[in-house]
């Protein structure tokens, strides 16, 4: 038996541990101890007590102010730790402590890059288990992730130094030998690329392995559909997705049978929109299940649910909020499987577009066209492959 440590330190919600939870299932069961560090404790209350996992809380640090959006991944770090090399020291530290307090002896890292750091400095092997957007390429500058932009020369040079710099420092104090680039971080033990190329928030990657997807986790209720003649919709929305009461207010005017998950969502809200077509749960759905009654989905650009959805031949009406689900929606867009509502314009256009998702039959052809050619994909198999590559990694750190 080996103790593992599943590491998730960026992003929020559910999706992260949903997509591990497969996985941590076959691993116990071949009688491996897997420990959660994670980045919010609510979704591992509302996923992982019922599972009789238990779970600690990941060191983390907040968002640091910079000028302008982030531009590279690079950006992403200097924003949360990575600017400073004290600051970056304290989180490598307690990132160190975590790891020998529970004895591990691999890291399954979902978007955890000091939890990668820390291990390398410990010599504790690393097993990447995440999708595109928290694996860059290995490149030297870390691309840009906003390819529209013209930047001015040498500001990724700029921004790869500074990040360099600090994870240096520390790999310094370690005794550790220095990195030539950043993306030398995540030249780990296994490199586990989750998902699909059609999907990669990276667009020009070049040559790389996917993994394709886990089974579905099989948490969540299932959906009662309203019982209104109709194209069945399901929605996802939070309180901090963008433009999420224009959504309802298009779902609500569309009148088609509609499910929206939206947790936390305001009661003034749900009475303001609620109508015998448009009902609200508060509970997470199953997904697979849903995306199989569902015709098409509106959500702030998860990567489970338009996955899920695309995975059925489930078009998808994308509201990104932040950069990866933006990039991810482009993709999705780009594939002629959906379409995006741009964060910085006015949704003056929403419910023509949600419109749209269902009544043209290229969207639903795209996503089925996805479907046909990922969605007898051996799951199964996959996991399988990668518990027995976990094992051999572990139990070579004996």
């Amino acid at each position: 038996m080996s103790k593992l440590l599943y590491a998730w330190e960026f992003g929020a919600n559910f999706g992260h541990i949903g997509a591990f939870l497969p996985l941590a299932r076959a691993l116990r069961q071949r009688g491996h101890d897997v420990r959660w560090a994670v980045s919010q404790t609510g979704p591992a209350a509302r996923l992982l007590a019922q599972e009789s996992f238990t779970w600690l809380q990941a060191p983390t640090c907040q968002e640091m102010p910079r000028a302008g959006p982030p531009l590279s991944y690079n950006d992403i770090l200097l924003r949360f730790g990575y600017a400073n090399d004290e600051d970056l020291l304290g989180l490598v530290v307690a990132w160190r402590e975590l790891l020998r307090l529970t004895g591990v002896q691999a890291v399954l890292a979902d978007h955890a890059p000091t939890a990668i750091l820390a291990a390398r400095t410990l010599g504790i092997p690393v097993i990447l288990f995440c999708f595109g957007f928290f694996a860059p390429p290995r490149q030297r500058p870390l691309p840009s992730l906003r390819p529209w932009l013209a930047l001015p020369p040498g500001q990724l040079d700029a921004l790869e130094n500074q990040a360099l710099a600090s994870i240096n420092a520390v790999l310094g104090h370690f005794g550790q030998a220095p990195l030539d680039a950043v993306a030398q971080l995540f030249e780990v033990a296994e490199d586990t690329l989750l998902g699909f190329p059609e999907l990669d928030h990276y667009a020009d990657r070049g040559p790389a392995r996917y993994w394709g997807n886990l089974p579905d986790a099989g948490v969540g209720d299932a959906p009662v559909w309203p019982k209104v003649q109709g194209k069945r919709i399901f929605g996802y929305l939070r309180t901090d997705t963008r433009h999420h009461e224009a959504a309802l207010a298009a779902l609500h005017a569309l009148g088609q049978p509609t499910v929206v998950f939206f947790p936390g969502a305001p009661p003034t809200l749900v009475e303001r929109y609620a109508a015998p077509h448009l009902v609200f749960s508060s509970k997470p759905l199953a997904l697979a299940q849903t995306a199989r009654e569902a015709d098409a989905a509106i959500t702030y650009a998860s990567m489970s649910t338009v996955t899920s959805f695309l995975l059925k031949g489930k078009p998808v009406l994308l509201l990104p909020g932040h950069l990866e689900q933006f990039l991810l929606a482009r993709r999705v867009e780009e594939m002629g499987a959906g379409l995006l509502v741009n964060p910085e314009q006015p949704p003056v256009d929403l419910e023509l577009k949600l419109r749209r998702v269902l009544g043209e039959a290229d969207f639903t052809l795209n996503a089925q066209a996805f479907a046909r050619k990922y969605g007898n994909f051996p799951q199964d198999t996959v996991t399988a492959h990668l518990v027995g590559r976990i094992e051999n990694i572990a139990a070579a750190a004996l």
